[in-house]
């Protein structure tokens, strides 16, 4: 059996990428580069923090093909239309050259992964830095690409003599560590960032006997802006700007709450359901449910209007609540 990961590396890659932009709070997200739509679909879900949800999303890519394809997935589905959000979702799609920056488009965060590696290294590659970093002059950016050093593990790609190959036929170049780092570092201080360094993929199942992680398999830069750079850098842009393909609207929940009885018999019926399993039931456990959710909207609204019903929920010291019959 061949080496492999578990799970997939592009799965391992994506979960990266959103556990990163939920850490950082943002709110309206652009991946340049987007292809089909994969890392904008695995956003789509809500995030988990309730508090800063994302509620934009956008992509750009060079392929009107690929974009046809990432609108048919991005498109409301029957279980979106029938459970709804209780925050507005809007997704827009670009065609165009990632390189010029769409004007007037502002997000908080830039993803482009899996990417650079396809451009050319002396003139593409800063032209991308260039429009994501300089162009958005985004809170937080994250960049990932191959690390070339972990291609060892990869017998069929002859890393480290006359006849290596690149992982893919369409990559320009594929970066070391110290290469990688290099381009992070004098990136993140030409556009007045800070810049961390993660790996993804360290390990493999069913490795080869003289197996090395090398940083793992993929290198992650995540780009934080420094507080005092707010500054766009569009001197050097030129070409024709990405324009605007398609873009769809996730429809929301817009319904008033229900009054006080009828609220406080919702929330009592699916306490009593966990309840029933268990005796008791954590808040987290009842924000879980969408009716709960389309009601409070906010989580910490649902643990507000709890510690105001004693008459019919008990708090635990151990953060469980009971339901008083």
């Amino acid at each position: 059996m061949e080496p492999y990961f578990f799970p997939a590396l592009w799965e391992q890659r994506r979960i990266c990428i959103a556990q990163t932009l939920y850490e950082h709070r943002v709110q309206s997200v652009l991946e340049v580069g987007c292809g089909e739509g994969n890392v904008v679909a695995f956003l789509v879900s809500p995030s988990p923090n309730d508090e800063h949800p994302i509620t934009r999303l956008c992509g750009i890519d060079i392929k009107n093909d690929a974009l046809d394809v990432a609108y048919e997935r991005l498109q409301p589905n029957d279980d979106d239309k029938r459970d709804l959000r209780v925050d507005p979702l809007n997704i827009q799609l670009f065609h165009g050259d990632a390189s010029v920056p769409v004007p007037d488009l502002s997000v908080d965060a830039v993803v482009c992964t899996e990417v650079i590696e396809h451009v050319d290294e002396q003139v593409g590659a800063p032209a991308l830095t260039h429009a994501v970093l300089g162009g958005y002059n985004p809170l937080l950016a994250v960049f990932t690409t191959p690390n070339a050093e972990f291609n060892v593990n990869f017998p069929g790609l002859a890393y480290g003599t006359p006849d290596a190959r690149f992982r893919d036929d369409d990559h320009k170049f594929e970066w070391t560590r110290e290469q990688f780092r290099s381009w992070a570092e004098s990136a993140a201080s030409k556009y007045g960032y800070t810049v961390e360094i993660r790996g993804i993929g360290l390990s493999m199942r069913n490795p080869i006997a003289s197996f090395e992680p090398y940083g793992g398999c993929t290198q992650m830069a995540v780009f934080t802006r420094n507080a005092a750079d707010s500054t766009t850098h569009f001197d050097v842009v030129t070409g024709s700007p990405p324009r605007l393909h398609a873009s769809a609207e996730y429809p929301v929940f817009t319904q008033p709450q229900l009054n006080s009885i009828a609220l406080r018999s919702l929330v009592r019926k699916f306490a009593l359901d966990i309840c029933n399993a268990q005796q008791a039931f954590q808040l987290d456990e009842l924000w879980d449910i969408l009716e709960i959710k389309q009601q409070f909207k906010r989580c910490r609204m649902l643990e507000k209007w709890l510690d105001t019903q004693t008459t019919c929920f008990a708090s635990q010291t151990n953060g469980l609540y009971t339901v008083k019959t």
